[in-house]
């Protein structure tokens, strides 16, 4: 019998306080009944609701679940919690986030639960969570109790309606596909959890990490359960038919995420037939989350039969739909030809009628009360009507029920018609089914009465200690436990045994923890199975609780504790006493015995009486009545970890906590080490008695000595080897220690045995003759004769065989055949503990028990190990238990212990140095792991991947429990890595961290460390992030993260660890101070989130960004700096200032275009914000007296500001990211401004600019169609445009409906006419053109193409902005056809280039064809075109449209109709500004042929037409003063030429920052701006040269988009200055010009650049397009809303590098390796845009003070693609000493520290004070402080010399950057120098230098080989000195066997122990010197070799000899020679 592990306690639900504290779900009234007025109705519901009966049970119920933990990782967890803390308070602003630790990754204040896979391993139990559901609320508690951080949180849900179901749910089953593939990255932090709470109408998820899901249920749910592959459904089998119909309806519903459908479960049963699950005698019995196995009841058969749940076939799926066809054929076939007349109300209408919780489920779909009263007239179950009738309408067409059911309904009857017009909603499809159940096992009930039959209570599976698998149900009726054999479980090939174990229970729960079941027996008793066997009854020590009154169950009773009096013989489990109705004298009593036996019988219970007799008190008569309602344990139920609860007759629970199997490291690993070599039956033989032995009742605090005793003797005893002192202890111990064995059917276990060994009975009926009374006594005569000859052969040890202390050999013991297995895999297990430095201190304790069993079984070189590791075990030499040769015969797996003891330091030495001609060192699963996974890397590390497995085998033993266990899988690394890499993969494969290879001894820390430096130095690229975290490369481990970076970047300001991102304020917001300094800080200007430390850094010599900041304001005054000049009137001086304030408006106005560009994705609202618009500011100020100057004099048109407000709010609208979330319909008409005719504009031009970063996909049809019918011209302008660039290229229908309203041409002819705005149709023709980019859809083509000429008319339509029109129906049909040429076979008949080419040059009109031909019959009032072709209107837009379609074709034929005209006669048909058209179109065309220098501009300008040219003399050609030339005509055709040519540079090079496009269009522009005083300038005039100018300009700034080149912002400067009344000929359009240049050059804040794709080019020529507007409402030849389309073409490309340590932005030099290069190309210094990322293969960071990254195609390219996308920044780490660039811009103050880091030779004498410049390393200010301030103290010679050599090593480890090396220099630092060495110390040194003494790879870079040879001579100095002082015990080693007692007494401890560290060094040899003779003659090192010869020895061993000998004779004729020289000798010799 085994005590509980803790004092029960009286359980109460920890939800329940809560719940009953909770105010519930808000009171919803009810309508009032007609006639009653609300107030009282209200009234009325309120009384009805009180409830005045104060002590109401509260029912409830209620789940737990375990939470697990280890030691380890809540360490680990602590530890980086710490670490955390300190950053967040250096980094992090002084926010609460510091104290409150609210900024801390949530995995770390909710620890995750972590699953061990070892069955024993030692974990913690540490908490429980719990799910309590009472009535509308569901309490979510973690934790155990309300201490300090007992409960972690306690979280409420409350319903609106009564929950029915709560759970806790699978990870899997919350998380998409992408999130799963994260988690599984970072596995170690995978912390969601997940609970399900459904009410009667929906099914709630709640994550803990803030997400939530609703899924609405269209079915009453009788029971949900979970699987691994989601939810299963079972519906409420009342609902299962349409009563009138008797279709069966699927019962089961699978759900396999919380926003997926509920489909129907198919079931495929055994006799193969398939079909929905439709039966309602099938019920589901059990299912648990982590399995696909289901296990049903099937009423009819009284069986129950397991199904597995897997993924359906689509054969499957066709099958069940072709049977549900036949099936409504047959059912409705009949009835469909009876017509409509035909009702379905009929009388039985069972449970089918709506209630009234299903209303407001109705309600959600639009439905009225008539669809309901049609619903209930029909008689429809909320099933039904929701699958049926307004099902989901886009599923495959399957016939399921539901769509039988519902088609049938539509023949029928016309409501549900109307219901359905009504809603808006198609007939349904089937839903298809994704699960199927597939039958696999049917119970066996053969032999069994059908009347027992009956259905399983509960069900669990179980594994028991031995691996065995077992499905367990619960028959509660009849008592029995069944257990089913599972084999195969979690595969597919999973497996049932066809026969039932049985157990006798009233009730049963699986520990799963524990692998055992706690089962209820019928008499009430708690017993411990695992499988089919016994291990113990438990013993519950109960509470003593009186109740004199019943009380509530959440008021628990006080606690009192009289003494135990009163005892019952029936009920061996005692409990305590209830809440319920007690006797206040009845107390529960306590056992006094801890001797009881497990089997109940009469003369044991009245031995048992007079046990109680023995308490002074005379126990109360009790009735037996009360005693029953105490006592009575009716069930069990919530187990978790290893506890539950019992719950009482009374309704009382109690809550125990079983004791664990063990509770210290060591132990575990031994049970785990025995689980490895016995058999099942062994090993459970020992667990019974081990948990018996180790939890008896009564006092259970051991100590670990006393625990290590305990486990000791009960594994002698096992193994037949015990000592038994006292026969009452041994007879009591062994009494409860080992219980019979209950087995089932066929499980018995056969114990080895007869006679008294075997006291396990192998039958389960024991009667009382059976019950073991004769107990195992070590009597007198089993001591033979034998024996005594045995002992008298012994000869070699003799043991003093005084006092009785050898014992007998029990041969019976059921382990005795086991035992040398037994003692090899624990002497394994001790080798394996030295592998780990945490646990040797567990060594001496298996030392001591190994060396006395290899005594005991003269096992000489065992026990020779032992004492060289402890050697203080020399003094024992007695054997204990006569083990004789006769014994050893009986026992199996001899060989074993036939080859020298196994030596893992021996076998390390041998890998270094490369000895092969070894035994292979033995390897045994989960007993030397640690062992086998050194041996490997240490032979990687040196041998490479060849010899992985020469040094090691494993070893099995086919008949151990192990065999029931899956094997591990196995590890594989890549075959052609670089070693270091190879040694990662295999680290990684066996998951240790760093903090494993901390803890391995220090030298083969030291041999892994360097080989995981060389991969620091060169990394893996595209690894997993732990695989970074360990070659300590954070940076890298971040990069691995980003692919799965979220939509959106964190706010900054959120109180988290403050880190730094592309749009971080230069200041950081402070906390409340903001408000104060407001009127300062803040502008109003659009620009006051500019101010970033990004462009800080790009900018950081200059005042750039301030200055265009102050260039692109619109929202203050202008200054008026007009001079009074002498006589002029005042009127006249106001009038001039108005006119210099008209001239400066039209800059003004231009503005916002800059402004748009510039703050472009620069602001990531909150959804709560509403965004505020800056003013556009159209007065000006006079500089002197500061008065305001308005336009009141002038005329100026009154509209003016309309089109400007329009670019303002497109610019406040382009400021919101892509990124920021909540962007949806609410918050969109949440910002809508209140009604004023400016602020409508603004909006129109939002609206426009969410459309461009794509948010307006979220806008609602109802929010659409509410903009669009006000009929506004701007806001439906915005709006189209918006919609058509969110949906860019997706020919969604629903947006191209809504363009078609807007456009004639797409509507029929009969349509009715609406009056549609200019503007408007010219916005949704472009929409059509970008919803259909690249898709070259025919009838679009042909519409858009019929649009191009299309003519003015009829009467006085399209007469007005006919050019804007036709162009943007060239740019839409170019951009449909984009890039495609004539390779789109639909398109061929349209013959669309020649018609184009028609629509180019001209031509007599062709017939008009489509839709709306009759209405052009009638000509144009206004406008007569006559019969040719208007070129002028049609020419732009159809030569754009080639260009674009022909796009980079080189299509040669078509490119000649783009060729300038190249004589003067040709050169007058041809308008000039076409030809620069035609010149863009040309470069589109040949698009590979544009290049960038100067000489390829100049070839565009025919070379016949260059001799007429009056250009400036520079060009040296003879002029030819012909009279009619017409020089006007060619000098504008050479400008509009060279413009055209120069936009083709900008378009190809755009964003490249190409210098030699820079210095060709640079050198263009001077040209151009000395033009005006020049004769060109005459000729061409003004117009023309300003016109190409911005051509010019905006094709430079393409160029250098995004670069804030300031050249450039030098020009853009010059230029905007040209404003007043001097320059008539700088228009609006000038201005829109210059500054959307300059807005290019700082697009997005410095964040963005253009991209070169073809839809970015055909985006840039629709928004670039070269003919600006005259004033500010000029649309005449281009809409200027299309000017906002370059967003289409920007594309971020910042490469942002970030401080990994301090968070912070910073700057590094990077590299780049272009494609078909070979040479890196150096970058300006980063933060800096890349180039294109097509044109290069690898982005190097190469700063020195950087650790280096590299991104490279193909291996971690996607990392990089997806840092640009988000302009997410780049972490990098900085190496140790340096300084960042900012800090020491001229790389001059590090240089202290450079000199030191660079520095290869080593430095002796190191000052403090340099070693503080590293001070910002983390470790390093704690390591000095701690360790190496010694001011004001005196240190002595031996101090002095311990700090020199500390702050050496530090030294060493801190300046070459490997502070982590740092513990390991210590710790060999620390084994060199301690007064006592151990022969662990000796090992690390011998196998360092061994490693450092490879004669073929002497080179090791990455550690400080200096160092550590200074720490090996200090060491040989005193091994030498030791040899020399100890010469004579050592003489006395190796001259005999083995040192004697009696001499061994002679030698002080230290010195023993400093003579085996010599032994172990020099590797001596006992018995060395037997038959060598040096007694004559000169010992010389010669002479020795020759003597020893046959030991092969090496020169170390026999310079040690001859030191020995040297030592001993110390006399003169020995010739004094060091190692060296015999060294030299040997190598001769060989």
């Amino acid at each position: 019998m085994i005590a509980v592990a803790e004092p029960p306690l009286e359980f109460v639900p920890r939800g329940r306080s809560s719940a009953l504290e909770h105010p519930g779900p808000h009171d919803q009234p009810l309508s009032p009944p007609p006639g009653m007025p609300s107030s009282e109705h209200l009234l009325l519901q309120r009384l009805q609701n009180v409830n005045i009966s104060s002590a109401a049970a509260v029912a409830g119920q209620w789940q737990i679940r375990e939470l697990y933990d280890d030691y380890e990782a809540a360490e680990n967890r602590a530890a980086r919690r710490r670490l955390l803390v300190e950053r967040t308070k250096r980094c992090g602003p002084k926010a609460a986030a510091t104290t409150q630790l609210t900024s801390l990754p949530q995995s770390l204040l909710h620890p995750p639960p972590e699953r061990r896979e070892e069955p024993m391993c030692d974990y913690m139990v540490s908490n429980e969570e719990e799910l309590y559901v009472y009535k509308n609320t569901v309490v979510w508690t973690q934790g155990l109790s309300d201490e300090d951080d007992g409960v972690y949180r306690r979280t409420c849900f409350t319903s609106d309606s009564p929950v029915k179901f709560a759970c806790f749910l699978n990870r899997n089953f919350v998380r998409g596909r992408l999130a799963q593939m994260r988690a599984a990255l970072e596995s170690d932090n995978d912390t969601l959890t997940a609970i399900c709470v459904m009410d009667q109408s929906a099914l709630r998820v709640y994550c803990d990490d803030g997400e939530d899901f609703l899924a609405n249920l269209d079915f009453p749910v009788s029971q949900m359960w979970q699987t691994v592959h989601g939810l299963l459904l079972e519906k409420d089998s009342s609902n299962a038919l349409v009563s009138h119909l008797t279709i069966p309806m699927p019962r089961l519903f699978s759900m396999s995420h919380p926003l997926h459908e509920a489909c129907p479960v198919i079931l495929k049963a055994a006799t193969n037939s398939t079909g929905y699950m439709t039966e309602p005698e099938y019920s589901v019995v059990f299912t648990t989350e982590d399995s696909d196995l289901v296990l049903l009841y099937d009423a009819k058969f009284f069986k129950h039969f397991v199904a597995r749940l897997r993924k359906v076939t689509p054969e499957e799926v066709n099958l069940v739909s072709q049977q549900q066809q036949e099936l409504s054929q047959t059912l409705l076939g009949p009835r469909c030809s009876i017509g409509g007349g035909h009702s379905f109300s009929s009388t039985k209408q069972t449970g089918a009628t709506p209630k009234a919780q299903n209303i407001s489920f109705l309600s959600r779909t639009n439905t009225t009360a008539t669809g309901l009263a049609n619903l209930s007239k029909f008689g429809l179950s909320q099933s039904q009507s929701f699958s049926g009738i307004l099902g989901q309408s886009n599923r495959a067409s399957l016939g399921t029920p539901l769509s039988q059911l519902q088609s049938s309904i539509n023949n029928q009857s016309t409501s549900a018609k109307d219901m359905r017009k009504m809603t808006h909603v198609k007939p349904a499809k089937p839903i298809e089914p994704e699960m199927c159940l597939e039958h696999i096992w049917t119970e066996n009930t053969y032999g069994r009465q059908r009347d027992f039959c009956e259905m399983a209570t509960r069900a669990f599976i179980h594994t028991d200690l031995v691996g065995q698998m077992f499905l367990c149900y619960l028959l509660a009726r009849s008592g029995r436990l069944q257990l089913v054999r599972l084999t195969g479980y979690g595969t597919s090939e999973v497996q049932l045994s066809t026969l039932a174990s049985t157990l006798p229970a009233k009730d049963a729960v699986g520990l799963n923890r524990l692998q055992m079941i706690a089962v209820l027996d019928l008499s009430g008793s708690l017993i411990l199975y695992t499988g089919t066997v016994m291990i113990s009854k438990v013993h519950i020590t109960p509470l003593l609780a009186p109740a004199p009154i019943p009380t509530p169950p959440s008021a628990p009773t006080p606690v009192a504790a009289p003494p135990p009096t009163s005892s019952h013989p029936k009920t061996p489990l005692n409990s305590g006493a209830g809440g319920g109705i007690a006797v206040p004298n009845s107390f529960v009593e306590v056992r006094r015995s801890s001797l009881l036996p497990t089997k109940v019988h009469a003369d044991l219970a009245a031995f048992d009486e007079e046990l109680h007799m023995l308490s002074p008190i005379q126990p109360q008569p009790v009735s037996y009545t009360q005693r029953q309602a105490h006592n009575v344990c009716k069930s069990l139920r919530d187990p978790a970890g290893n506890r539950l609860t019992l719950v009482y007759a009374t309704g009382r629970m109690l809550r125990i906590a079983l004791p664990l199997l063990n509770d210290t490291r060591l132990l575990t690993r031994c049970v785990a080490t025995l689980r490895q070599v016995l058999s099942p039956d062994q090993f459970l033989h020992f667990v019974i008695r081990w948990y018996s032995s180790r939890n008896p009742p009564g006092s259970r605090d051991y100590s670990i000595e006393q625990e290590w005793q305990l486990f000791r003797a009960t594994l002698l005893s096992l193994m037949g080897l015990s000592a038994a002192p006292d026969v009452d202890t041994v007879e009591g111990y062994e009494r409860c220690a080992t219980p019979p064995l209950q087995t089932g059917q066929g499980c018995g276990l056969n114990t080895p045995g007869s006679g008294s060994g075997s006291n396990c009975s192998s039958t389960s009926t024991l009667g009382p003759q059976d019950e073991p009374k004769k107990r195992r006594k070590y009597e007198c005569e089993d001591y033979t004769d034998e024996d005594w000859e045995f002992l008298l052969l012994q000869t070699t040890m003799a043991p003093s065989v005084t006092d009785g202390q050898s014992y007998g050999v029990d041969i019976g013991a059921p382990l005795f055949p086991v035992i040398p297995a037994i003692f090899y895999s624990l002497h394994l297990l001790y080798e394996d503990l030295k592998m780990d430095t945490v646990l040797n201190a567990a060594l001496p304790y298996l030392s001591t028990f190994l060396h006395q069993l290899a005594i005991d079984m003269q096992l000489d070189s065992y026990v020779q190990h032992y004492i060289l590791d402890f050697p203080e075990l020399s003094h024992r030499t007695c054997k204990l238990s006569l083990l004789g040769a006769e014994h050893g015969a009986m026992m199996v797996h001899q060989e074993l212990l036939r080859v020298p003891a196994p030596n893992i330091f021996a076998q390390l030495e041998h890998i270094v140095v490369g000895c092969e001609e070894v035994l292979p060192y033995s390897f045994v699963e989960n007993v030397n792991e640690q062992s086998r996974n050194i041996l490997q890397l240490v032979s990687l590390v040196v041998h490479g991947q060849e010899k992985l497995k020469h040094w090691w085998q494993l070893l099995e033993i086919p008949e151990a429990v192990q065999a029931n266990y899956p094997r591990r899988a196995k590890r594989s690394i890549t075959a052609g890595a670089p070693r270091c890499h190879q040694l990662l993969e295999l680290i990684l494969a066996m998951r240790l961290t760093r903090r494993v290879i901390e803890r391995f001894p220090a030298a083969v820390n030291l041999i892994v460390s360097e080989a995981l430096e060389e991969a620091r130095v060169s990394p893996p690229m595209g690894c997993s992030p732990s695989t970074y975290d360990l070659i300590l490369r954070p940076e890298l481990a971040a990069h691995a993260q980003l692919p799965f970076l979220r939509t959106s970047i964190e706010q900054p300001q959120c109180g988290r660890v403050y880190r730094e991102d592309s749009l971080s304020a230069r200041c950081p917001p402070t906390g409340g101070s903001m408000g104060d300094h407001e009127p300062e800080t803040l502008r109003h200007d659009g620009m006051d989130n500019m101010d970033t430390k990004l462009l800080r850094l790009r900018f950081p010599d200059d005042m750039r960004v301030e200055e265009v900041r102050r260039l692109l304001n619109s929202s203050e005054p202008v200054q008026i700096e007009v001079q009074q000049s002498p006589g002029t009137s005042d009127h006249e001086f106001i009038e001039e200032q108005e006119k210099q304030l008209f001239a400066l408006c039209a800059r003004t106005m231009t503005l916002p275009l800059g402004r748009g560009m510039f703050t472009m994705r620069t602001l990531l609202p909150r959804p709560s914000d509403s965004l505020s618009m800056p003013k556009l500011c159209l007065v000006g100020r006079e500089p002197v007296k500061g008065t305001t100057i308005e336009m009141q004099q002038i005329e100026f048109p009154s509209n003016m500001h309309m089109w400007p407000s329009f670019h303002n709010g497109v610019a406040t609208g382009l400021k919101i990211s892509p990124q920021a979330q909540d962007i949806d319909s609410t918050w969109i008409v949440y910002n809508k401004p209140k009604a004023q005719a400016n602020n409508a504009l603004e909006h129109a031009g939002f609206l426009m600019a969410l459309g461009l970063n794509g948010h307006l996909k979220t806008l609602s049809f109802m929010s659409i169609y509410k903009y669009l019918v006000t009929c506004d011209e701007m806001t439906n302008v915005g709006l189209l445009l918006g919609i058509a660039a969110a949906h860019r290229g997706s020919m969604d229908t629903k947006t191209t409906k809504l363009l078609s309203v807007h456009l004639e041409a797409l509507l029929p002819a009969t349509a009715m006419e609406l009056d549609i705005p200019q503007s408007t149709q010219v916005a949704a023709l472009m929409g059509i053109g970008l919803l259909y980019q690249g898709s070259a859809k025919r009838h679009i083509a042909e519409v858009l193409l019929q649009e191009i000429g299309r003519p003015p008319g009829p009467e006085m339509e399209n007469s007005v902005e006919r050019e804007s029109y036709a162009m943007t129906a060239g740019l839409a049909l170019g951009l449909v056809t984009l890039g495609q040429g004539e390779s789109p076979a639909g398109l061929r008949d349209l013959q669309l280039p020649d018609t184009l080419h028609y629509y180019m040059v001209g031509g007599v009109k062709r017939p008009i064809s489509g839709s709306q031909k009759e209405k052009y019959r009638l000509a144009s009032f206004q406008v007569r075109e006559g019969d040719n072709v208007n070129i002028d209107v049609t020419a732009p837009g159809a030569t754009l449209a080639l260009g674009l379609m022909f796009f980079d074709s080189g299509n040669a034929a078509i490119a000649e109709w783009m060729q300038p005209p190249n004589s003067r006669y040709l050169l007058d048909l041809v308008r000039p500004d076409f030809l620069l058209l035609r010149t863009i179109a040309h470069g589109m065309i040949m698009w590979q042929d544009v290049r960038p220098e100067g000489s390829w501009l100049l070839e565009q300008f025919p070379i016949e037409l260059r001799t007429h040219l009056r250009l400036p003399p520079r060009e040296g050609e003879a002029s030819s003063d012909d009279s009619e030339v017409d020089y006007e005509g060619i000098t504008q055709a050479y400008c509009n030429i060279m413009a055209g040519a120069a936009f083709c540079i900008g378009l190809k090079y755009a964003g490249s920052e190409n210098m030699t496009a820079f210095d060709t269009l640079r050198a263009t522009i001077k040209e151009f701006l000395g033009f005006p005083s020049t004769t060109v300038g005459d000729c061409a005039g003004r117009t023309t040269i300003e016109s190409c100018l911005m051509v010019l300009l905006i094709s430079i700034s393409l160029v250098f988009a995004g670069s804030g080149n300031c050249e450039i912002l030098r020009i853009i400067r010059y230029l905007r200055s040209r404003v007043g009344p001097q320059y008539s000929h700088i228009t609006y359009g000038s201005h829109m010009a210059i500054h959307m240049s300059l807005g290019l050059l700082f697009l997005g804040a410095g964040r963005f650049t253009v991209s070169q794709t073809p839809e970015s080019i055909a985006a840039l020529v629709c928004a670039f397009f070269p003919k600006f507007p005259i004033h500010s409402n000029d649309n005449r030849y281009h809409l200027q809303a299309l000017r906002h389309l370059y967003v289409l073409a920007v594309e971020p490309r910042l490469f942002l590098p970030r401080d990994i340590d301090t968070h912070q932005l910073c700057l590094a030099n990077i590299s780049v390796l272009e494609v078909g290069a070979t040479e890196m190309r150096r970058l300006p210094i980063a933060p800096c845009i890349l180039p294109v990322l097509r044109s290069i293969q690898k982005v190097v960071v190469d700063d020195e003070n950087y650790w280096p990254v590299c991104f490279e195609r193909n291996r971690n390219w996607h990392q990089l693609e997806k840092a640009l996308e988000m302009s997410a920044p780049i972490d990098i780490k900085k190496r140790t000493g340096c300084l960042s660039h900012l800090e020491d811009p001229d790389r001059l103050k590090s240089m202290l520290a450079q000199t030191l880091t660079m520095e290869q030779s080593i430095c002796w004498q190191i000052d403090m004070i340099d070693l503080q410049q590293f001070s910002s390393e983390q470790s390093v200010k704690p390591y000095l402080s701690r360790f190496m301030e010694t001011k004001g103290t005196d240190l002595s010679y031996q101090e002095l010399v311990k700090r020199h050599q500390m702050i050496l090593l530090f030294y060493n480890a801190v300046v070459k950057d490997r502070m982590h090396l740092l513990p390991v220099y210590l710790t060999l630092y620390d084994h060199v120098t301690k007064s006592m060495m151990t022969n662990s110390d000796v090992w690390q040194l011998k196998l360092i230098e061994a490693y450092l003494g490879r004669d073929h790879e002497s080179d090791h870079p990455m550690i400080s080989v200096e160092l550590i040879q200074m720490m090996l001579e200090l060491f040989k100095l005193q091994m030498e000195n030791s040899t020399r002082e100890l010469c004579m015990p050592l003489r006395e080693f190796i001259s005999r066997k083995r040192l004697e007692p009696s001499y061994i007494t002679t030698v002080s401890g230290p010195d023993l122990q400093r003579v085996f560290c010599v032994i172990n060094y020099f590797n001596l040899l006992p018995n060395m010197l037997e038959g060598v003779d040096l007694s004559n003659g000169t010992v010389t090192p010669l002479r020795l070799m020759c003597d020893f010869h046959h030991l092969g020895l090496n020169a170390q061993t026999i310079f040690c000899l001859y030191k020995i000998l040297q030592a001993l004779a110390n006399t003169p004729e020995l010739v004094a020679l060091d190692e060296a020289q015999v060294l030299a000798f040997t190598m001769a010799n060989e």
